[in-house]
């Protein structure tokens, strides 16, 4: 038995973290080969008109460069709106957008302090355009990202389009791992995209037909949640990374660690609620890439757990066990060390790589004991402002 939990544990952590990426590349070139033997046409729309949503929440020292550097988007003038929320914030925001001279930016003031998924309801409430771009105050667009976002909506069985969060280049080991993983999730995303769907989308940078939109409650994470209601409604969902916005990366592993705590807990509160629908509607797709790219992350903690426990059990066996376990033993007396050297203020090198992966499992734990206490988040406050969080 002891040996069946180790093989088990090690065969859900390869298929979690190497054989569902596989697998989804696989069937994504599948999916893409025969696409080109079989094209589908499909009347071809206009370009669509589009609302960029901002929710805001004291966000002055970014909330001018965001509106001026979504104007400056080649786009055509007449066909884009900028919509901000601002979510009862208490410094210069609502002044910095109200004397903003283009007529195009509006301000929406939410007062009390709601939470982001009732700043999006009042925004897209509010919203002229075909396509609502959701994206954050801090995430400033790249060349072509609006153009990009857009450009596959004129497909009518388009629904939603996700483009690709980057970190800024100035320094800091939380950037250098976040642009590393970012890399390894485009991968996955490029061929779930190919299949039709994302597992999720970048919050800080997507686009959703408009027809698609329905109010969002309190604790309901938008990028989750509205690759789901676009399956549910027949509609595909692509990936653009080149469709990319660019932002401050996170302090410390502590700002890391609590943000992961949050997406979490949302995450488990909304695939309880949305999962079983996709089950209901035979959305096998959506369901097994929701499954694997999600969920069963979530689960690394008690797998890893699981394997060191069982591997410990058959030391005695020797050969493949020791080496397994020795290698355990490395990878967490580097984390460890990457741990030690963060508190005493010390680059982390190559130590980044096992420290924030045991740092974001154990953020899956406490995320997981969240969402058990009911404790999803629903209000955020900018990056660097404290224990709270911007809603992902």
């Amino acid at each position: 038995m002891t040996a069946l939990a180790f093989w088990l544990a090690a065969t859900l952590l390869g298929y979690t973290w190497a054989g569902y990426p596989l697998l989804v590349r696989m069937a994504g070139r599948l999916a893409r080969s025969r696409s080109r033997e079989s094209p589908r046409r499909s009347p071809a729309l206009p370009r669509p008109r589009l609302s960029v949503i901002v929710p805001a929440f004291n966000e002055a020292k970014w909330i001018l460069a965001k509106v001026d550097g979504t104007l400056a988007q080649r786009y055509p003038a007449g066909r884009l709106e900028v919509v901000v929320v601002s979510d009862g914030s208490t410094d210069t925001t609502d002044a910095l957008v109200a004397r903003h001279p283009d007529p195009r930016v509006r301000l929406i003031r939410q007062e009390p302090r709601a939470g982001k998924s009732s700043a999006l309801n009042r925004g897209v409430a509010a919203a002229r355009g075909d396509v609502l771009v959701f994206t954050d105050a801090n995430a400033l667009f790249g060349p072509g990202a609006l153009a990009r976002l857009a450009a596959p909506f004129t497909d009518p069985r388009v629904g939603m389009v996700s483009g690709q969060g980057l970190y800024a280049t100035a320094g800091g080991d939380a950037r250098a791992v976040a642009s590393g993983y970012l890399r390894y999730e485009a991968l996955i995303r490029r061929g779930e995209s190919a299949l039709g769907f994302q597992a999720s989308a970048d919050g800080a940078v997507y686009a959703l037909r408009r027809g698609l939109y329905r109010d969002l409650q309190a604790l309901e994470v938008n990028d989750l949640l509205h690759p789901i209601q676009a399956a549910l409604a027949g509609c595909t969902s692509r990936f653009d990374p080149g469709a990319f916005t660019v932002e401050p990366p996170s302090r410390d592993g502590g700002q890391e660690f609590r943000r992961h705590v949050r997406i979490v807990a949302q995450g488990m509160h909304l695939l309880r609620r949305w999962l079983p629908r996709l089950v209901a509607a035979r959305r096998w797709g959506p369901v097994w890439m929701l499954l694997s790219h999600r969920a069963l992350r979530w689960t690394t903690a008690p797998a890893l757990t699981v394997l060191v426990s069982a591997n410990v059990l058959l030391l005695e066996r020797g050969g493949l066990y020791a080496a397994a376990l020795a290698a355990q033993a490395v990878f967490y007396a580097l984390a460890l060390a990457g741990w030690l050297a963060e508190r005493a203020g010390h680059g982390l090198g190559r130590l980044a790589v096992p420290y924030y992966f045991c740092l974001v499992t154990a953020a899956g734990v406490a995320g997981f004991a969240r969402f058990l206490r009911g404790g999803a988040q629903a209000v955020w406050a900018p990056a660097g402002a404290g224990a709270a969080e911007r809603a992902a």
